[in-house]
Parts: C-alpha cells; structure tokens; sequence
C-alpha cells in the first residue's frame, strides 16, 4: 500500500493540474505527489495553445473577458494575476514576452517549449506522472481518498486535486469524466455548450466562398439586439464562419440557441470600413468610372472577387456578363446596404469536438474560492476549466488555468503542513480594475443596430432594417436568411 500512497493526488496533467502540482511541491517540498493522466501524456492540449506558441496569459485580462461564475475567481486572479503568473515562469525557466493586445508568449515561440519546461521541474520537484490512467472513481478512505482507473489500478492520495478540464476538444483529452467524478462526491454541474468555436449558417451562402478570410467587424445579433461586436478575422467555411473574431462571439450564439425557446441569431458582416451611404456613394462614382466594366468585375478592388459577384447576384438579380452601367440607384442602394451589414442566420454551431473551450462546469457555490477546496469534501480541491469560468480568446484561459492551480496547489499543501493560509492581496489592485480605462475611439463607421422590429419581421424571424418594411411595401418579405434579394 505504502507505493501507490501519495500525499497529493492530481487528476488531470493539462495546464491547471500541472501548476497545482507544482505549487504544491514549492510550498512544501518533500511532498509526495503524483499527476494522473487519461492519455498516453502530459499537456497534450497545452502544445495547441496560441496556434502553437502557448499564449500564456494576457496582461490586460478583467473580469469582462470572463463568463459564467465570475465573482468566484476574483480571489484567485487578484492573488495570481499576470504579472505573478510571468514570475512564476521566469522562475521555471521560461522567458515571457508581451505583443499586441496584452497577450503573452514565451520567447522561444514554442509552445513545446512550455511544456518541456512544466514537465523538466515536475521531475526535479519529485513530482510522479502517471499516464494512460482514466479516473473513474473517487473514493474516501481512512488514509484520504482511492483513486482507481478504468484499468483496474488504484491509488491512495490524503488529498486530491482534481484538474480534469473540461469537455472541450476531446482528441486532445478533454473528457466529461471530470464532471462525473465531481457529481459522485455531491458537486453539482451546470449546462456545458461549446465556447470559442465555429458557427453554423445556411451553407447556400457561405459554400461559395469556402477559403476566403478577411479582416473585418462582426456584430452578434440575438433577436434584435446586437450583443457583442469583434474585430479580427472572420473565414467563410464549407458550413458557415470560422476565424478569431467568429470565435470571440460564438459563446453568445451557443448560449442562445440553446434556449428552450431561442430567439433567432444573425452575425452581421461588415465587409468594407464605412456606413451606408459612404458605400452608396462609393458605389455610384464606380458606376461612372467603370460603365463599361461587367458585374462580374465591378467590385473587384474593393472586396474579395468571388464575394464581390455573390453579392452582385444575390443583391440585383442581374447577369454578370451585364455592363456596370446597368446597375440602377436602387441598386447601388442595396448592394451599399449588404457591403455594409450582411445579416446570416446562425442556425448552430459546431459541437464540442471542435470547441477549444466548454461554457459552464461544475458549479462554484460548493467552492471556496479562498483555497479552492470543496465545502463538500474535506481535502478535495477543484481547478480549471473544470469549473463554471471560460474566457475569451487571448490568453485569458490559461491565466485562469495557471492562477486556479496555483491557488489550489498552496492551499493544498499547507493544509498537510498545518501553515496558514495568506490573506489575500488587498493592497493590489482588485482584478475587476485591472484593465485601463480609455477614451471611447471613434467608430470609423457607422454600426448596423438592428431598431425595433416590425410586426412582419417578427413574424419572420429576422431582425427588421431600417426603413425596409413599409405598410406600402409590396416586395416580397421572406427573409433570405442571408442576403436579401428585392428582386425576387
């Protein structure tokens, strides 16, 4: 019994488990400590972090790039904030360095690198990896608690961390096991969804462009209010949209759509940098300029070539063989309007196989967020993604992986060692403070904010525009769920 008796036992050697471990073993070297692992090894999901640079952690990280139980790791990020967790990286060896919008890499640029650095001072500290072990028991015991495997292996740990992530991603380990061994110990979990993924539209009108990507602004629309807004790049997909600024708003999208009763969801594409009317009047001195030109050509220069005749078609129902004098002012007016605002329908989004994040976890209110230990469980402490926190692209969920295994690996340990535990930094900034404020810069276009929809609209399912729907209006009003077409 004395071999398989440790006096911590962390399940889950991703990013979280593996900084508890280490926490762990600073606070009180000489601890026994072993990190369990479901694959054949360590940080399998940690080498695709940052399109394989590992992004860190983000030096401007607040409460507003976090979602779900937010209020519960204000400690734990006010205790370990960026600046603590580059120490601490400093300390193993890695050297951090920061770029554009606060976000964090190691010099080397290799996430492998990371990794290499995270395992080389486990093996320094004594810390035991045991790999291709599947927790999927949690037991107590007089000792502490049994650990045992699918494949029949046991361990005895006086204390447990459990760092087992999330759902997300499953080829790189994540797995739904960590909720279940939570929930056999009294935890309860909330509804989990798909965080930072790809999102679903009618293919009719993202096929086309499959491959194409852009640097663009997205609005996220939920009925008829527009919830979030990114920057960033937006790819057009064989089932919808892909890219960084899809992502940053996927999370809203997912949430919404899996209401019992969903409102109907749009991303709203801008495709140039103005307002309507700017585009309007863009359009019509090109129609002077290039009378001669056909449609198939008229936007080229302007946007992406094959976008630019998918909207042509799909705006004035006119061949593309035709002159560009043939576009009326009508026209122009309509194609200025889907340059500046294309509205898609949002019909799902990819599941968590393609998620790099799950929305949602083991709930926080049975936690406590001082020490991360289970109010529950004596001697059981909870980490990660495991939890009811995500954040955005960026870096912001490794900070919350590094910070809630931090605090999970001292508490854990001082609780062996009898030590007591910090009071918290109160002479620091609070972490919903830390990221500056600064003047609102001026839009260099004007936004497309869906207004109040009309009775028609609402029946349709689709936010109203401006001015479309008259009691007059004679067009036709199934919405294309994609671009309109006035001339059908």
């Amino acid at each position: 019994m004395s071999e398989n008796l440790y006096d911590i036992a962390v399940i889950g050697g991703g990013a979280s488990g593996m900084m508890a471990a280490l926490s762990a073993a600073k606070t009180a070297p000489g601890l026994r400590i072993a990190v369990l692992e479901r694959l054949n090894r360590v940080g399998k999901k940690l080498m695709a972090t940052g399109n394989g640079r590992c992004n860190l952690t983000n030096t401007r990280a607040s409460e507003k790039d976090y979602h779900g139980s937010v209020a519960f790791m204000r400690f734990a990020m006010s205790m370990f904030p960026p600046e603590k967790v580059m120490e601490r990286f400093r300390e193993l060896g890695v050297w951090p360095k920061e770029e554009e919008g606060g976000r964090v890499y190691p010099m080397s640029d290799q996430a492998s690198s990371v990794l290499d650095t995270l395992r080389l001072s486990m093996e320094e500290a004594g810390i035991e990896e045991i790999c291709d072990f599947e927790a999927c028991e949690l037991a107590r015991t007089k000792l502490g608690y049994r650990v045992s495997a699918k494949d029949g292996r046991q361990i005895v740990a006086r204390r447990v961390i459990c760092a087992a992530g999330g759902a997300a991603s499953p080829s790189l380990g994540g797995s739904a096991s960590g909720y279940r061994l939570m929930e056999s110990c009294g935890h309860e979990s909330t509804a989990r969804f798909p965080a930072l993924v790809q999102l679903k539209a009618n293919p009719e009108y993202t096929r086309p462009l499959k491959g194409i990507k852009y640097s663009g602004d997205i609005d996220l629309i939920v009925g008829d209010k527009v919830r979030r807004t990114e920057t960033g790049e937006i790819l057009f997909t064989e089932y919808g949209l892909s890219g960084i600024a899809v992502m940053q708003v996927s999370r809203i999208a997912a949430q919404a759509l899996s209401q019992k009763r969903p409102q109907p969801v749009y991303a709203c594409l801008h495709l140039v940098p103005m307002n309507r009317e700017e585009a309007y009047g863009l359009l019509k001195k090109r129609r002077g300029m290039l009378s001669g030109r056909t449609l198939e050509n008229f936007l080229t220069g302007l946007v992406n070539k094959r976008v630019g005749q998918m909207m042509i078609k799909w705006t004035t129902g006119l061949s593309l063989s035709e002159t560009s004098g043939a576009l009326t002012d009508a026209h122009l007016d309509a194609l200025a309007e889907s340059l500046t605002g294309w509205m898609i329908e949002i019909t799902g989004t990819q599941g968590l196989e393609q998620a790099q994040v799950t929305a949602g976890g083991v709930r926080t209110q049975d936690i406590n967020p001082e020490t991360m230990e289970s109010m529950l469980a004596d001697g059981l402490y909870l980490t990660g993604e495991l939890l009811d926190v995500d954040g955005d692209c960026g870096g912001f969920n490794l900070q919350w992986a590094w910070a809630s295994g931090m605090l999970a690996g001292e508490s854990c340990a001082r609780s062996l060692t009898g030590e007591k535990q910090p009071a918290g930094r109160r002479d620091k900034p609070v972490f919903e403070n830390r990221r500056p404020e600064k003047a609102p810069a001026k839009a260099p276009y004007e936004r497309r904010t869906p207004p109040e929809r009309s009775k028609s609209s609402v029946r349709q399912g689709r936010p109203a525009k401006k001015d479309e729907y008259r009691s007059d209006d004679r067009r036709d009003l199934r919405p294309s769920k994609g671009m309109r077409k006035p001339h059908d």
